[in-house]
């Protein structure tokens, strides 16, 4: 069994650059409105920085002097400052949404495309809810930092320096004595980011072990209610809630201690600058108007200290994501078009294993496999839960690599043509037929996307299903629920026959299609199988031997090599394991 992985528990760097050129790829083609964005806030922020100026004047050239015109000129620019202020806020607001949303499309669309694109064996080793996480909190954690972030970051550290400047040439022993605080900031800050490090990585590892747990019930929920497992699942869950929870809660503690001490550490400079500043007003050095427009520009040079220490979080929560993003798409198919690979032709069918050798991981499922299928020929296999019998069916369509050994269509090796053409050629119908949430015939079309109505029609004609579809509230155009709840087991089975008829594969594989079908609907369906089956090479894996009984020949399997060979009759004439595996049906059938 395929070793899973859990990235979501491993603890990258702080801040990686090479996360972030990969991630920055996603920005670049909307360059520009991201620079109209930031000279959007550039502007925002000027004019905040103008405010504090009008203020000071107000007060030592207006109020201090007792002259209303220049306290009325001076209100008057102010409001109007701060509709600069406040169309820039607008401006950027509107375009850091409207880039973020894109960002948020584009990162997504990327990951979908590259997911559907991997091999099996990838989702074999990787829970669906921690997949699903990867397309939602993780692309949102990431956005946040390549856009709003990232531009807010520019903007601060533009206006934490200009305002060291102004500040610096206002008062200069003012501005100094605002950086004796620094150790101070630093060393709140320092321990901030260690522990909020291991608190971010601890969160989301618990948010994806809640997802992939939600998503598992979810998916199995038919078999939860089945064996009344809803409350032992709701206690597992109360669990892995319960863990999330605290991992949020310890974060929130660090919070609730940090933003505190920060703000002490703030309210100690405001008090220096009162202090000190009261004094040289005192000695005549300083004006009131001054102290308080140096009060204010002090308050703007706070606020980006503040900013940047979001940023740090934010910074934290990205990083995460794009390791998880990044280690999903710069995971490469493990199945993948060897280099020349040549467009499979339409082919007849001759279908042929020679000496084929395949493990999963360390375990062998197949050892020198060999057997050869003429085109229009029915092959079924059976065999003991393990023999290889649904391996052997994914190999053919090549969704795992043989170890050794070659597997030939019409004489042509599987691994010399295209993916796509190879599997255009190859029909597939489960057990447990997955329909999507769309109409009948939307799911009957899946497989040729530009099949007419009449098309569609016909395809369920040939297989039976027009009848039951006819007397559906909608016919053709009534609605599939997720999973196909609302029909029956073999109705969803002659729509998958339907939607693999219409497809007109020429190779048809049959996993189980019949097993979870009752009597009375069994001779429909075999009447349908009867249509599906003519004229294509078929593999039909059965565990009901009733249903195979006209196969053109049998393979049994046991241990990964083909044992027996033959048709039904000739199997039943011989003591071997196909006719143990009859009789042994045949007594449990009769008991």
């Amino acid at each position: 069994m395929a070793q899973q992985v859990f990235d979501d528990e491993v603890l990258g760097k702080a801040y990686d650059g090479r996360l972030m050129r990969k991630a920055i790829v996603f920005v670049l083609p909307y360059k520009k409105q991201l620079v109209v964005a930031l000279l959007a806030m550039i502007v925002a922020k000027s004019a905040d920085l103008v405010a504090p100026q009008l203020v000071g004047y107000a007060i030592d050239k207006g109020i201090g002097k007792g002259d209303t015109k220049v306290v009325m000129a001076a209100a008057v620019i102010y409001v109007v400052t701060y509709l600069v202020y406040w169309i820039g806020q607008y401006w950027q607001g509107v375009l850091v949404s409207k880039l973020g949303q894109t960002v948020i499309y584009d990162i997504r669309r990327t990951i979908f495309s590259h997911v559907q694109g991997m091999s099996l064996d990838f989702f074999d080793k990787r829970e669906v809810g921690r997949i699903i996480s990867r397309l939602t909190s993780d692309v949102d954690s990431l956005n946040a930092l390549l856009t709003a972030a990232s531009l807010s970051l520019v903007s601060d550290t533009i206006s934490l320096i200009a305002v060291l400047v102004i500040m610096a040439k206002m008062n200069l022993k003012l501005t100094l004595l605002i950086f004796t605080l620094s150790p101070f900031l630093w060393a709140v800050t320092s321990i901030f980011r260690a522990k909020s490090r291991v608190a971010y990585r601890n969160i989301r590892q618990k948010v994806a072990t809640v997802t992939a747990h939600v998503a598992e019930n979810i998916s199995g929920v038919k078999v939860v209610k089945s064996f009344s497992r809803e409350k032992e699942n709701l206690r597992r869950f109360e669990v892995v809630n319960e863990e999330n929870k605290d991992a949020l809660m310890r974060a929130g503690f660090l919070g609730a201690v940090f933003w505190p001490t920060i703000d002490i550490i703030f309210a100690g400079g405001t008090a220096m600058v009162f202090w000190y500043g009261g004094m040289q007003i005192v000695s005549g050095v300083l004006t009131i108007g001054a102290l308080v427009k140096f009060y204010l520009y002090l308050d703007r040079f706070f606020t980006p200290i503040r900013n940047m220490s979001q940023f740090y979080q934010t910074m934290q929560g990205a990083m995460a994501g794009a390791e998880r993003i990044f280690e999903i798409l710069d995971t490469e198919p493990t199945i993948k078009n060897s280099p020349g690979a040549a467009v499979m032709p339409v082919v007849r069918g001759d279908v042929e294993f020679r000496n084929v050798n395949f493990a999963y991981g360390e375990k062998p499922i197949l050892q020198d496999m060999s057997f050869a299928a003429t085109a229009g020929q029915t092959i079924a296999l059976v065999g003991p839960t393990g023999a290889g019998k649904t391996t052997i069916i994914n190999l053919l369509g090549r969704q795992y690599d043989i170890q050794s050994g070659t597997i030939l269509i019409d004489g042509l090796d599987i691994r010399d043509v295209t993916l796509k053409s190879l599997r255009r050629q190859i029909g597939v119908v489960l057990q447990d037929s997955f329909l999507f949430p769309g109409s009948v015939k939307d799911n009957i079309r899946y497989g040729r996307l530009d099949a007419s109505d009449q098309e569609v029609e016909a395809a369920a004609r040939a297989v039976g299903a027009h009848e039951f579809i006819s007397h559906m509230d909608k016919g053709y155009n009534t609605d599939i629920h997720e999973g196909g709840s609302n029909i029956s087991s073999g109705q969803k089975q002659l729509l998958s026959f339907a939607r693999a008829l219409l497809a007109d594969p020429r190779i048809l594989i049959l996993d189980e299609a019949t097993s979870s079908i009752d009597t009375a609907t069994e001779m429909v369906i075999q009447e349908a199988l009867r249509t599906l089956l003519k004229g294509r090479t078929s593999f039909v894996i059965a565990h009901r031997l009733s249903t195979i009984s006209e196969a053109d020949k049998i393979l049994a399997i046991e241990d990964g090599r083909v044992v027996e060979s033959g048709t039904h009759r000739e199997l039943l004439n011989r003591d071997g394991l196909y006719r143990r595996l009859h009789d042994m049906q045949f007594s449990a059938d009769h008991m």
